[in-house]
């Protein structure tokens, strides 16, 4: 009887769970993150290459009467300052369980993006300048393009997180998918200090 428990027992134990994969979606966002911005930042590399070299050529770096006006640029900042905000606001109420919040943040972590697209477009409109009319505009709207892109697929991201969210599938550890959503926000919102600095401030 003793041999036959002891055989038996181990056919008893439940069958363990399958190994969690390794931040697999956050690794992924990680790359992402990085090849995106990258990407931008080179464009931005050659912008200001292109616009040093008219500017020690004696030539100015936008054509004549054109002004890059700066409210536009700062207040752009300011939205996505306040975004970084929402978003680290949605992966904390996730990882407490406060799921009506964590909608919250996210309809307004969009909003915001949203309105940071509005804004690239005022400051279009502002601006006046054709793509055509020189290198420096070509490469103007190239950077703040791309970076509207960038936003885009942020907003995606996070969109189809909170989607999850909804569906009751990211809470607790669950909503690293969440945090890796965030970490393309973030890095997205480092992308654009670094073009606000370089294409607004020092022109």
């Amino acid at each position: 009887m003793a041999t036959a428990t002891a055989i038996a027992s181990p056919l008893a134990q439940p069958i363990p769970p399958a190994p969690r994969r390794p931040r697999v979606l956050l690794i992924g966002a990680t790359f992402g993150a990085v090849a995106s911005a990258l990407s931008i930042l080179s464009l931005l590399a050659v912008y200001l290459q292109v616009r040093a070299d008219e500017l020690a050529a004696g030539r100015t770096a936008l054509p004549e009467g054109v002004v890059l006006p700066l409210t536009p640029g700062n207040m752009n900042l300011v939205t996505l300052g306040m975004s970084a905000i929402t978003m680290a606001w949605v992966v904390y109420a996730l990882r407490n369980g406060d799921r009506p919040n964590a909608y919250l943040g996210v309809g307004v972590t969009l909003l915001l993006g949203t309105a940071s697209i509005v804004e690239t477009a005022y400051l279009y409109q502002q601006l006046a300048l054709s793509p055509t009319s020189g290198p420096i505009a070509g490469l103007l709207y190239a950077v703040t393009g791309a970076h509207i892109a960038m936003t885009v697929v942020g907003m995606l991201f996070i969109a189809v997180m909170g989607f999850q969210a909804l569906g009751g599938q990211l809470s607790g550890r669950d909503a690293e998918s969440m945090s890796a959503a965030a970490l393309y926000w973030y890095a997205t919102i480092a992308v654009y200090a670094v073009i606000w600095y370089a294409v607004y401030i020092t022109k």
